[in-house]
Protein backbone atom coordinates (compact mmCIF):
# COMPACT_ATOMS: atom_id res chain seq x y z
CA UNK A 1 0.00 0.00 0.00
CA UNK A 2 1.03 3.61 -0.48
CA UNK A 3 1.77 4.06 3.23
CA UNK A 4 4.41 1.34 2.94
CA UNK A 5 6.35 3.13 0.19
CA UNK A 6 9.43 5.07 1.14
CA UNK A 7 9.31 8.83 0.73
CA UNK A 8 11.85 8.51 -2.08
CA UNK A 9 9.76 5.89 -3.91
CA UNK A 10 6.59 7.91 -3.45
CA UNK A 11 8.21 11.08 -4.86
CA UNK A 12 9.61 9.19 -7.84
CA UNK A 13 6.25 7.60 -8.66
CA UNK A 14 4.36 10.85 -8.36
CA UNK A 15 6.86 12.71 -10.54
CA UNK A 16 6.61 10.01 -13.22
CA UNK A 17 2.81 10.12 -13.10
CA UNK A 18 2.71 13.90 -13.25
CA UNK A 19 4.83 13.90 -16.38
CA UNK A 20 2.38 11.56 -18.11
CA UNK A 21 -0.74 13.20 -16.67
CA UNK A 22 0.36 16.57 -18.05
CA UNK A 23 0.64 15.29 -21.61
CA UNK A 24 -1.55 17.32 -23.96
CA UNK A 25 -4.69 15.28 -23.45
CA UNK A 26 -7.38 17.11 -25.45
CA UNK A 27 -10.43 14.85 -25.61
CA UNK A 28 -11.31 11.74 -23.62
CA UNK A 29 -13.84 9.54 -25.42
CA UNK A 30 -15.78 7.04 -23.31
CA UNK A 31 -17.03 3.93 -25.10
CA UNK A 32 -19.48 1.55 -23.42
CA UNK A 33 -18.34 -1.51 -25.47
CA UNK A 34 -21.79 -1.82 -27.06
CA UNK A 35 -20.20 -2.61 -30.43
CA UNK A 36 -19.38 -6.09 -29.16
CA UNK A 37 -23.04 -6.96 -29.59
CA UNK A 38 -23.11 -6.35 -33.32
CA UNK A 39 -23.40 -9.58 -35.30
CA UNK A 40 -20.24 -8.87 -37.31
CA UNK A 41 -18.16 -7.93 -34.24
CA UNK A 42 -16.71 -11.44 -33.99
CA UNK A 43 -13.46 -10.15 -35.51
CA UNK A 44 -11.25 -7.27 -34.36
CA UNK A 45 -11.95 -5.28 -37.52
CA UNK A 46 -15.70 -5.75 -37.29
CA UNK A 47 -15.64 -4.74 -33.62
CA UNK A 48 -13.62 -1.57 -34.26
CA UNK A 49 -15.11 -0.41 -37.54
CA UNK A 50 -18.15 1.66 -36.51
CA UNK A 51 -17.17 3.58 -33.38
CA UNK A 52 -13.47 3.40 -32.63
CA UNK A 53 -11.60 3.42 -35.95
CA UNK A 54 -13.34 6.67 -36.98
CA UNK A 55 -11.66 8.34 -33.96
CA UNK A 56 -8.30 8.10 -35.74
CA UNK A 57 -7.01 11.55 -36.79
CA UNK A 58 -9.59 13.37 -34.65
CA UNK A 59 -8.62 15.30 -31.52
CA UNK A 60 -9.40 12.29 -29.32
CA UNK A 61 -6.26 11.56 -27.33
CA UNK A 62 -7.70 9.00 -24.87
CA UNK A 63 -10.19 6.16 -25.34
CA UNK A 64 -11.83 5.13 -22.05
CA UNK A 65 -13.17 1.70 -22.96
CA UNK A 66 -15.62 -0.06 -20.66
CA UNK A 67 -13.92 -3.31 -19.60
CA UNK A 68 -16.95 -4.36 -17.52
CA UNK A 69 -19.45 -3.87 -20.30
CA UNK A 70 -21.86 -1.04 -20.78
CA UNK A 71 -24.89 -2.84 -19.41
CA UNK A 72 -23.72 -5.38 -16.87
CA UNK A 73 -21.18 -5.85 -14.11
CA UNK A 74 -19.11 -8.49 -15.94
CA UNK A 75 -15.83 -8.43 -17.93
CA UNK A 76 -16.01 -8.07 -21.70
CA UNK A 77 -12.40 -9.11 -22.17
CA UNK A 78 -10.47 -12.37 -21.64
CA UNK A 79 -10.70 -12.26 -17.85
CA UNK A 80 -9.07 -15.03 -15.81
CA UNK A 81 -10.53 -13.89 -12.47
CA UNK A 82 -14.25 -13.44 -13.19
CA UNK A 83 -16.62 -15.00 -15.75
CA UNK A 84 -17.14 -12.87 -18.85
CA UNK A 85 -20.39 -11.27 -19.97
CA UNK A 86 -22.90 -14.00 -20.70
CA UNK A 87 -21.16 -16.73 -18.73
CA UNK A 88 -21.65 -14.49 -15.68
CA UNK A 89 -25.39 -14.20 -16.17
CA UNK A 90 -28.48 -16.23 -15.55
CA UNK A 91 -31.21 -17.04 -18.04
CA UNK A 92 -31.36 -17.83 -21.74
CA UNK A 93 -28.69 -15.91 -23.74
CA UNK A 94 -31.28 -15.21 -26.47
CA UNK A 95 -33.31 -13.21 -23.95
CA UNK A 96 -30.44 -10.97 -22.83
CA UNK A 97 -30.27 -7.34 -23.83
CA UNK A 98 -26.88 -8.00 -25.46
CA UNK A 99 -27.29 -11.54 -26.85
CA UNK A 100 -24.19 -11.55 -29.11
CA UNK A 101 -21.53 -10.23 -26.73
CA UNK A 102 -20.44 -13.52 -25.18
CA UNK A 103 -19.95 -15.36 -28.47
CA UNK A 104 -18.15 -12.40 -30.04
CA UNK A 105 -15.72 -12.14 -27.13
CA UNK A 106 -14.98 -15.85 -27.38
CA UNK A 107 -14.55 -15.63 -31.15
CA UNK A 108 -12.02 -12.82 -30.82
CA UNK A 109 -10.20 -14.74 -28.08
CA UNK A 110 -10.00 -17.83 -30.32
CA UNK A 111 -8.17 -15.70 -32.89
CA UNK A 112 -5.40 -15.19 -30.30
CA UNK A 113 -6.66 -11.74 -29.37
CA UNK A 114 -8.86 -10.03 -26.80
CA UNK A 115 -11.25 -7.07 -27.12
CA UNK A 116 -9.30 -5.17 -24.48
CA UNK A 117 -6.00 -5.73 -26.29
CA UNK A 118 -7.60 -4.84 -29.62
CA UNK A 119 -8.58 -1.40 -28.27
CA UNK A 120 -5.14 -0.92 -26.69
CA UNK A 121 -3.43 -1.73 -30.00
CA UNK A 122 -5.69 0.63 -31.94
CA UNK A 123 -5.03 3.45 -29.48
CA UNK A 124 -1.26 2.98 -29.20
CA UNK A 125 -0.70 2.55 -32.93
CA UNK A 126 -2.46 5.89 -33.50
CA UNK A 127 -0.79 7.96 -30.75
CA UNK A 128 -3.74 7.67 -28.38
CA UNK A 129 -4.03 6.42 -24.81
CA UNK A 130 -6.29 3.63 -23.62
CA UNK A 131 -7.89 3.83 -20.17
CA UNK A 132 -9.76 0.82 -18.80
CA UNK A 133 -13.13 2.32 -17.85
CA UNK A 134 -14.85 0.64 -14.90
CA UNK A 135 -18.50 1.33 -14.12
CA UNK A 136 -18.26 1.13 -10.36
CA UNK A 137 -21.86 0.07 -9.68
CA UNK A 138 -23.75 -0.48 -12.91
CA UNK A 139 -27.47 -1.22 -12.39
CA UNK A 140 -28.82 -1.75 -15.89
CA UNK A 141 -29.55 -5.22 -14.56
CA UNK A 142 -32.30 -3.72 -12.40
CA UNK A 143 -34.54 -3.27 -15.44
CA UNK A 144 -33.01 -5.08 -18.43
CA UNK A 145 -33.89 -8.76 -18.97
CA UNK A 146 -31.19 -11.33 -18.23
CA UNK A 147 -28.83 -8.71 -16.85
CA UNK A 148 -28.47 -9.90 -13.27
CA UNK A 149 -25.21 -11.76 -12.67
CA UNK A 150 -25.13 -15.14 -10.96
CA UNK A 151 -22.94 -13.51 -8.30
CA UNK A 152 -25.67 -11.00 -7.43
CA UNK A 153 -28.28 -13.74 -7.41
CA UNK A 154 -26.14 -15.74 -4.99
CA UNK A 155 -25.36 -12.76 -2.72
CA UNK A 156 -28.48 -10.61 -2.23
CA UNK A 157 -27.14 -9.66 1.21
CA UNK A 158 -24.40 -7.63 -0.53
CA UNK A 159 -26.86 -5.44 -2.41
CA UNK A 160 -28.31 -2.18 -1.14
CA UNK A 161 -31.22 -2.25 1.32
CA UNK A 162 -34.33 -0.98 -0.47
CA UNK A 163 -36.48 -0.53 2.64
CA UNK A 164 -37.73 3.04 2.75
CA UNK A 165 -36.17 3.98 -0.58
CA UNK A 166 -37.28 7.19 -2.28
CA UNK A 167 -38.92 7.07 -5.74
CA UNK A 168 -35.95 8.78 -7.41
CA UNK A 169 -33.70 5.92 -6.29
CA UNK A 170 -35.84 3.04 -7.56
CA UNK A 171 -33.49 2.57 -10.53
CA UNK A 172 -30.75 1.40 -8.17
CA UNK A 173 -32.35 -1.64 -6.57
CA UNK A 174 -29.62 -3.96 -7.90
CA UNK A 175 -26.74 -1.76 -6.73
CA UNK A 176 -24.01 -3.33 -4.59
CA UNK A 177 -23.34 -1.85 -1.15
CA UNK A 178 -19.67 -0.90 -0.88
CA UNK A 179 -19.72 -1.24 2.89
CA UNK A 180 -19.18 -4.97 2.23
CA UNK A 181 -15.57 -6.03 1.62
CA UNK A 182 -16.45 -8.70 -1.03
CA UNK A 183 -18.02 -5.97 -3.20
CA UNK A 184 -14.84 -3.91 -3.12
CA UNK A 185 -12.64 -6.98 -3.59
CA UNK A 186 -14.31 -7.85 -6.90
CA UNK A 187 -13.45 -4.41 -8.29
CA UNK A 188 -9.87 -4.69 -7.02
CA UNK A 189 -9.54 -8.08 -8.74
CA UNK A 190 -10.26 -6.46 -12.09
CA UNK A 191 -7.81 -3.59 -11.47
CA UNK A 192 -5.06 -6.00 -10.44
CA UNK A 193 -5.62 -8.29 -13.43
CA UNK A 194 -5.58 -5.48 -15.95
CA UNK A 195 -2.46 -3.92 -14.44
CA UNK A 196 -0.70 -7.29 -14.54
CA UNK A 197 -1.78 -8.42 -18.02
CA UNK A 198 -2.47 -5.34 -20.16
CA UNK A 199 -0.48 -2.26 -21.14
CA UNK A 200 -3.24 0.22 -20.27
CA UNK A 201 -2.35 3.85 -19.71
CA UNK A 202 -4.82 4.34 -16.90
CA UNK A 203 -8.16 3.55 -15.31
CA UNK A 204 -11.36 5.54 -15.40
CA UNK A 205 -13.33 4.83 -12.22
CA UNK A 206 -16.86 5.80 -13.20
CA UNK A 207 -18.86 6.68 -10.09
CA UNK A 208 -21.71 8.15 -12.18
CA UNK A 209 -22.63 4.67 -13.54
CA UNK A 210 -24.30 4.39 -11.17
CA UNK A 211 -24.21 6.96 -8.36
CA UNK A 212 -25.40 4.90 -5.37
CA UNK A 213 -22.73 3.12 -3.33
CA UNK A 214 -24.35 2.69 0.09
CA UNK A 215 -27.80 1.70 1.34
CA UNK A 216 -28.55 4.97 3.10
CA UNK A 217 -28.45 6.79 -0.25
CA UNK A 218 -31.55 4.82 -1.29
CA UNK A 219 -33.37 6.75 1.45
CA UNK A 220 -31.89 10.05 0.28
CA UNK A 221 -29.55 10.29 3.27
CA UNK A 222 -25.98 11.59 2.85
CA UNK A 223 -23.13 9.17 3.48
CA UNK A 224 -21.55 9.20 6.93
CA UNK A 225 -17.86 9.48 7.77
CA UNK A 226 -17.41 5.71 8.12
CA UNK A 227 -18.57 5.20 4.54
CA UNK A 228 -16.40 8.05 3.26
CA UNK A 229 -13.39 6.46 4.94
CA UNK A 230 -14.24 3.10 3.35
CA UNK A 231 -14.10 4.74 -0.07
CA UNK A 232 -10.88 6.59 0.77
CA UNK A 233 -9.23 3.29 1.71
CA UNK A 234 -10.64 1.67 -1.43
CA UNK A 235 -9.15 4.40 -3.61
CA UNK A 236 -5.81 3.98 -1.83
CA UNK A 237 -5.91 0.25 -2.63
CA UNK A 238 -6.56 1.01 -6.31
CA UNK A 239 -3.68 3.49 -6.35
CA UNK A 240 -1.37 0.90 -4.81
CA UNK A 241 -2.32 -1.69 -7.44
CA UNK A 242 -1.84 0.81 -10.25
CA UNK A 243 1.54 1.90 -8.86
CA UNK A 244 2.74 -1.70 -8.64
CA UNK A 245 3.60 -1.66 -12.35
CA UNK A 246 5.80 1.42 -12.02
CA UNK A 247 7.44 -0.05 -8.92
CA UNK A 248 8.42 -3.03 -11.06
CA UNK A 249 10.03 -0.80 -13.66
CA UNK A 250 7.06 -0.33 -16.00
CA UNK A 251 5.21 2.83 -17.03
CA UNK A 252 3.00 4.53 -14.43
CA UNK A 253 -0.75 3.87 -14.63
CA UNK A 254 -2.95 6.95 -14.19
CA UNK A 255 -6.16 7.06 -12.14
CA UNK A 256 -9.10 9.11 -13.41
CA UNK A 257 -12.37 9.30 -11.48
CA UNK A 258 -15.74 10.44 -12.85
CA UNK A 259 -17.65 12.09 -10.02
CA UNK A 260 -20.88 14.06 -9.35
CA UNK A 261 -21.35 17.70 -10.30
CA UNK A 262 -20.20 19.34 -7.06
CA UNK A 263 -17.84 18.60 -4.18
CA UNK A 264 -20.82 18.56 -1.81
CA UNK A 265 -22.66 16.00 -3.93
CA UNK A 266 -19.50 13.90 -4.06
CA UNK A 267 -19.35 13.81 -0.27
CA UNK A 268 -23.05 12.96 -0.04
CA UNK A 269 -22.25 9.90 -2.17
CA UNK A 270 -19.23 8.89 -0.11
CA UNK A 271 -16.59 10.39 -2.42
CA UNK A 272 -14.13 12.69 -0.65
CA UNK A 273 -12.54 14.21 -3.74
CA UNK A 274 -10.55 16.74 -1.71
CA UNK A 275 -8.97 13.93 0.31
CA UNK A 276 -8.18 11.95 -2.84
CA UNK A 277 -6.35 14.92 -4.29
CA UNK A 278 -4.41 15.72 -1.13
CA UNK A 279 -3.43 12.06 -0.65
CA UNK A 280 -2.38 11.63 -4.29
CA UNK A 281 -5.03 9.01 -5.03
CA UNK A 282 -6.20 10.47 -8.34
CA UNK A 283 -4.51 12.09 -11.35
CA UNK A 284 -7.54 13.22 -13.35
CA UNK A 285 -11.04 14.32 -12.33
CA UNK A 286 -13.85 13.82 -14.83
CA UNK A 287 -16.52 16.13 -13.53
CA UNK A 288 -20.23 15.56 -13.78
CA UNK A 289 -22.90 13.41 -15.32
CA UNK A 290 -23.49 15.95 -18.09
CA UNK A 291 -27.18 16.45 -17.30
CA UNK A 292 -26.91 20.13 -16.35
CA UNK A 293 -23.63 21.12 -18.02
CA UNK A 294 -24.26 24.86 -18.30
CA UNK A 295 -24.63 25.09 -14.51
CA UNK A 296 -21.63 22.87 -13.68
CA UNK A 297 -19.42 24.55 -11.01
CA UNK A 298 -16.24 23.29 -12.64
CA UNK A 299 -14.26 26.11 -11.03
CA UNK A 300 -14.56 24.59 -7.55
CA UNK A 301 -12.87 21.41 -8.78
CA UNK A 302 -10.12 23.35 -10.56
CA UNK A 303 -9.46 25.34 -7.38
CA UNK A 304 -8.66 22.25 -5.32
CA UNK A 305 -7.08 20.21 -8.13
CA UNK A 306 -4.67 22.66 -9.77
CA UNK A 307 -2.27 23.14 -6.80
CA UNK A 308 -1.67 19.36 -6.76
CA UNK A 309 -1.23 18.89 -10.50
CA UNK A 310 -4.56 17.05 -10.91
CA UNK A 311 -6.27 17.66 -14.24
CA UNK A 312 -9.97 18.46 -14.69
CA UNK A 313 -12.17 17.30 -17.59
CA UNK A 314 -15.88 18.24 -17.55
CA UNK A 315 -18.39 15.81 -19.06
CA UNK A 316 -20.45 16.39 -22.18
CA UNK A 317 -23.30 13.88 -22.24
CA UNK A 318 -24.54 13.58 -25.82
CA UNK A 319 -28.25 12.99 -25.17
CA UNK A 320 -29.02 15.78 -22.68
CA UNK A 321 -26.78 18.24 -24.56
CA UNK A 322 -28.55 17.55 -27.86
CA UNK A 323 -31.96 18.00 -26.22
CA UNK A 324 -30.88 21.15 -24.38
CA UNK A 325 -29.67 22.79 -27.58
CA UNK A 326 -32.70 21.97 -29.69
CA UNK A 327 -30.58 19.52 -31.71
CA UNK A 328 -27.85 22.11 -32.40
CA UNK A 329 -25.34 19.78 -30.78
CA UNK A 330 -22.13 21.07 -32.38
CA UNK A 331 -22.85 24.73 -31.57
CA UNK A 332 -23.77 23.84 -27.97
CA UNK A 333 -20.59 21.77 -27.51
CA UNK A 334 -18.54 24.69 -28.84
CA UNK A 335 -20.28 26.98 -26.34
CA UNK A 336 -19.62 24.67 -23.40
CA UNK A 337 -16.01 24.18 -24.44
CA UNK A 338 -15.44 27.92 -24.86
CA UNK A 339 -16.87 28.61 -21.39
CA UNK A 340 -14.99 25.78 -19.67
CA UNK A 341 -11.65 26.64 -21.27
CA UNK A 342 -12.09 30.14 -19.88
CA UNK A 343 -12.58 28.52 -16.46
CA UNK A 344 -9.28 26.69 -16.89
CA UNK A 345 -10.18 23.07 -17.71
CA UNK A 346 -7.56 20.81 -19.28
CA UNK A 347 -9.79 19.23 -21.92
CA UNK A 348 -13.18 17.61 -22.52
CA UNK A 349 -14.74 14.23 -21.79
CA UNK A 350 -17.51 12.80 -24.00
CA UNK A 351 -20.12 10.33 -22.83
CA UNK A 352 -22.46 8.35 -25.15
CA UNK A 353 -21.25 10.12 -28.26
CA UNK A 354 -21.74 6.94 -30.28
CA UNK A 355 -25.28 6.27 -29.06
CA UNK A 356 -27.18 8.09 -31.86
CA UNK A 357 -25.85 5.72 -34.54
CA UNK A 358 -25.55 2.44 -32.66
CA UNK A 359 -28.50 0.82 -34.47
CA UNK A 360 -27.90 2.44 -37.86
CA UNK A 361 -26.33 1.04 -41.02
CA UNK A 362 -25.18 2.29 -44.41
CA UNK A 363 -25.57 5.94 -45.31
CA UNK A 364 -27.72 6.59 -42.26
CA UNK A 365 -24.88 5.38 -40.02
CA UNK A 366 -22.29 7.53 -41.78
CA UNK A 367 -24.49 10.63 -41.83
CA UNK A 368 -25.41 10.39 -38.14
CA UNK A 369 -21.87 9.58 -37.04
CA UNK A 370 -20.49 12.50 -39.04
CA UNK A 371 -22.97 14.82 -37.32
CA UNK A 372 -22.09 13.85 -33.74
CA UNK A 373 -18.37 13.22 -34.35
CA UNK A 374 -17.85 16.57 -36.11
CA UNK A 375 -17.10 18.21 -32.76
CA UNK A 376 -14.09 15.90 -32.29
CA UNK A 377 -12.19 17.73 -35.02
CA UNK A 378 -12.12 21.06 -33.21
CA UNK A 379 -13.29 21.29 -29.59
CA UNK A 380 -10.07 19.90 -28.14
CA UNK A 381 -8.25 23.07 -29.20
CA UNK A 382 -9.55 26.39 -27.80
CA UNK A 383 -7.83 28.34 -30.57
CA UNK A 384 -9.88 26.49 -33.20
CA UNK A 385 -13.10 27.66 -31.53
CA UNK A 386 -12.41 31.36 -32.05
CA UNK A 387 -14.72 32.82 -34.69
CA UNK A 388 -16.97 29.75 -34.88
CA UNK A 389 -20.70 29.97 -34.18
CA UNK A 390 -21.76 28.80 -30.73
CA UNK A 391 -24.78 28.35 -28.52
CA UNK A 392 -24.84 29.28 -24.83
CA UNK A 393 -27.78 27.84 -22.91
CA UNK A 394 -29.50 27.81 -19.54
CA UNK A 395 -30.09 24.32 -18.17
CA UNK A 396 -33.68 23.13 -18.04
CA UNK A 397 -34.60 20.26 -15.73
CA UNK A 398 -37.36 18.57 -17.77
CA UNK A 399 -35.26 18.94 -20.93
CA UNK A 400 -32.06 17.29 -19.77
CA UNK A 401 -31.89 16.24 -16.12
CA UNK A 402 -33.02 12.65 -15.79
CA UNK A 403 -35.15 11.88 -12.73
CA UNK A 404 -32.74 9.31 -11.31
CA UNK A 405 -29.70 11.61 -11.69
CA UNK A 406 -31.05 14.71 -10.02
CA UNK A 407 -29.19 13.94 -6.80
CA UNK A 408 -25.80 14.19 -8.56
CA UNK A 409 -26.63 17.04 -10.99
CA UNK A 410 -26.18 20.79 -10.72
CA UNK A 411 -29.28 22.79 -9.92
CA UNK A 412 -30.92 23.93 -13.15
CA UNK A 413 -32.49 27.43 -13.41
CA UNK A 414 -35.35 26.52 -15.78
CA UNK A 415 -38.25 26.17 -16.05
CA UNK A 416 -39.67 29.12 -14.19
CA UNK A 417 -43.33 30.08 -14.10
CA UNK A 418 -45.62 32.91 -13.16
CA UNK A 419 -47.38 32.54 -9.80
CA UNK A 420 -50.76 33.36 -8.36
CA UNK A 421 -50.93 36.00 -5.65
CA UNK A 422 -54.26 36.58 -3.92
CA UNK A 423 -56.13 35.32 -6.95
CA UNK A 424 -54.20 37.45 -9.43
CA UNK A 425 -51.30 36.33 -11.55
CA UNK A 426 -47.95 37.80 -10.67
CA UNK A 427 -46.91 41.10 -12.21
CA UNK A 428 -43.34 42.32 -12.27
CA UNK A 429 -40.29 40.07 -12.11
CA UNK A 430 -41.04 36.38 -12.63
CA UNK A 431 -37.47 35.13 -12.46
CA UNK A 432 -33.76 35.75 -13.13
CA UNK A 433 -31.79 33.24 -15.20
CA UNK A 434 -27.98 33.06 -15.54
CA UNK A 435 -26.34 32.33 -18.90
CA UNK A 436 -22.56 31.99 -19.11
CA UNK A 437 -20.77 33.08 -22.30
CA UNK A 438 -17.24 31.92 -23.01
CA UNK A 439 -16.50 34.04 -26.09
CA UNK A 440 -14.83 37.45 -25.98
CA UNK A 441 -17.86 38.90 -27.72
CA UNK A 442 -16.62 42.50 -27.48
CA UNK A 443 -13.52 41.79 -29.58
CA UNK A 444 -14.45 38.65 -31.53
CA UNK A 445 -17.01 40.69 -33.50
CA UNK A 446 -19.84 38.20 -34.08
CA UNK A 447 -22.02 38.85 -37.13
CA UNK A 448 -25.25 38.31 -35.22
CA UNK A 449 -26.40 37.33 -31.71
CA UNK A 450 -29.89 35.95 -31.19
CA UNK A 451 -31.57 35.34 -27.84
CA UNK A 452 -34.31 32.68 -27.99
CA UNK A 453 -36.82 31.96 -25.26
CA UNK A 454 -39.38 29.15 -25.39
CA UNK A 455 -42.62 29.16 -23.36
CA UNK A 456 -45.83 27.15 -23.33
CA UNK A 457 -48.67 29.67 -23.76
CA UNK A 458 -48.92 31.98 -26.81
CA UNK A 459 -51.40 34.25 -25.00
CA UNK A 460 -48.41 35.59 -23.04
CA UNK A 461 -46.51 36.78 -26.14
CA UNK A 462 -47.23 40.49 -25.51
CA UNK A 463 -47.08 40.23 -21.72
CA UNK A 464 -43.58 38.85 -21.31
CA UNK A 465 -40.64 41.23 -21.23
CA UNK A 466 -36.97 40.21 -21.08
CA UNK A 467 -34.02 42.21 -19.81
CA UNK A 468 -30.45 41.16 -20.55
CA UNK A 469 -28.08 42.50 -17.88
CA UNK A 470 -30.67 45.17 -17.07
CA UNK A 471 -31.38 46.28 -20.65
CA UNK A 472 -34.78 45.53 -22.16
CA UNK A 473 -34.80 43.43 -25.30
CA UNK A 474 -37.15 44.78 -27.99
CA UNK A 475 -38.77 43.80 -31.28
CA UNK A 476 -38.97 40.10 -30.60
CA UNK A 477 -40.07 37.83 -33.44
CA UNK A 478 -42.83 35.46 -32.36
CA UNK A 479 -43.15 31.89 -33.64
CA UNK A 480 -46.22 29.90 -32.67
CA UNK A 481 -46.38 26.27 -31.68
CA UNK A 482 -46.06 23.68 -34.45
CA UNK A 483 -46.71 19.95 -34.81
CA UNK A 484 -49.35 19.96 -32.10
CA UNK A 485 -46.91 21.11 -29.39
CA UNK A 486 -47.65 23.83 -26.85
CA UNK A 487 -44.19 25.37 -27.13
CA UNK A 488 -43.83 28.77 -28.81
CA UNK A 489 -40.87 31.13 -28.95
CA UNK A 490 -39.60 34.68 -29.14
CA UNK A 491 -36.33 35.60 -30.86
CA UNK A 492 -34.50 38.86 -30.15
CA UNK A 493 -31.46 40.33 -31.83
CA UNK A 494 -28.88 41.18 -29.17
CA UNK A 495 -25.99 43.63 -29.25
CA UNK A 496 -22.68 43.94 -27.37
CA UNK A 497 -23.17 45.37 -24.79
CA UNK A 498 -25.42 44.45 -22.98
CA UNK A 499 -24.12 40.93 -23.73
CA UNK A 500 -20.68 40.34 -22.23
CA UNK A 501 -18.13 37.60 -21.72
CA UNK A 502 -18.69 35.57 -18.55
CA UNK A 503 -21.84 35.63 -16.47
CA UNK A 504 -24.98 37.23 -17.90
CA UNK A 505 -28.47 37.46 -16.39
CA UNK A 506 -31.83 37.39 -18.15
CA UNK A 507 -34.66 38.89 -16.14
CA UNK A 508 -38.17 37.68 -17.01
CA UNK A 509 -40.88 40.25 -16.36
CA UNK A 510 -44.67 40.31 -16.68
CA UNK A 511 -45.71 43.70 -18.06
CA UNK A 512 -48.35 45.68 -16.19
CA UNK A 513 -51.03 45.00 -18.79
CA UNK A 514 -53.93 42.56 -18.95
CA UNK A 515 -52.44 39.25 -17.83
CA UNK A 516 -53.93 35.97 -19.05
CA UNK A 517 -55.83 33.85 -16.57
CA UNK A 518 -53.38 30.97 -16.72
CA UNK A 519 -49.81 30.32 -15.60
CA UNK A 520 -47.01 30.44 -18.16
CA UNK A 521 -43.88 28.27 -18.02
CA UNK A 522 -40.60 29.62 -19.37
CA UNK A 523 -38.92 26.40 -20.44
CA UNK A 524 -35.78 27.16 -22.43
CA UNK A 525 -33.35 29.99 -23.14
CA UNK A 526 -30.48 30.08 -25.63
CA UNK A 527 -27.99 32.64 -26.92
CA UNK A 528 -26.78 31.91 -30.44
CA UNK A 529 -23.57 33.76 -31.30
CA UNK A 530 -23.07 33.65 -35.06
CA UNK A 531 -19.89 34.50 -36.97
CA UNK A 532 -19.41 35.03 -40.68
CA UNK A 533 -17.98 32.01 -42.48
Amino acid sequence: MQSELSIKQFSRLKKARLEIAHNHRRVVFNDDSYELDREDSDTPDGFLSRRLKPLIETQVTTIAWSVLGGWADAPVYDSHVQPIYGDAHWGNPKHRYWPNVSNNIKSIIKSDNCPNQVVIDLAHSNSMEMFASMRMNDVHDSFLPGGLTLWKVAHPELLVDTNGMLPEFELYTSAQDFIHEPVRRRKLEIVEEIVDRYDVDGFELDYIRHPVLFSRRMRGEPCVQEEIEVMNAFMADIRALADSRAEGGGRPVLIAARVPDSIGQCLDNGLDVREWIEKDLVDILIVGGGYAPCSLPVGEFIEIARPHGVQVYPCINQGPTDELSGNSFLECVRGLASTWYRDGVDGLYFWNLGTPFEYKVGEDLVRTRDRVYSCLDEVGDPDMLVGKSKMFCADSGPTAVRFHYQHISSRWPLPIKSKHAKGNLQKGVIGRVPIRVGDEVEKDNPERIVFTVEFDDPSWRDVLLFRLNGEELKDGKFTGAVDGKNECRLDYDVSVPPLRVGLNFVEVVARHVDIPDNVVNINNMRLCVEYSA
